[in-house]
């Protein structure tokens, strides 16, 4: 297991309830395990943030691990371990009501 710390920002950090959250990643310990440790954790109202209900895929966000940008829909298999920490950027211009 690694212990992975999570920042969220706009509608997400809404859903966590603050700005940081530690969640619990099981093996293998890679970014979608962390998204679905998260999912798993926040439920619904997550969900309905970071997954497109016309198609069930996650919905293109930023993605920081460790300070380098990525996506939240490529490089989803990159390990994280305990001590990383993950930044989830809601698009500031797009996004569903």
């Amino acid at each position: 297991m690694a212990t992975v710390r999570v920042k969220g920002f706009s509608v997400i950090r809404d859903v966590f309830g603050a700005s940081v959250v530690e969640v619990e990643v099981g093996h293998p310990a890679t970014v979608q395990a962390t998204l679905d440790a998260l999912l798993r954790t926040y439920g619904a109202p997550l969900k309905k943030v970071l997954v497109d209900p016309a198609t069930g895929e996650m919905t293109p966000i930023l993605r920081v691990l460790n300070g380098e940008a990525g996506s939240s829909t490529l490089d989803k298999e990159k390990p994280v371990k305990t001590g990383d920490e993950v930044t989830l950027i809601f698009p500031i211009g797009g996004g569903r009501s």
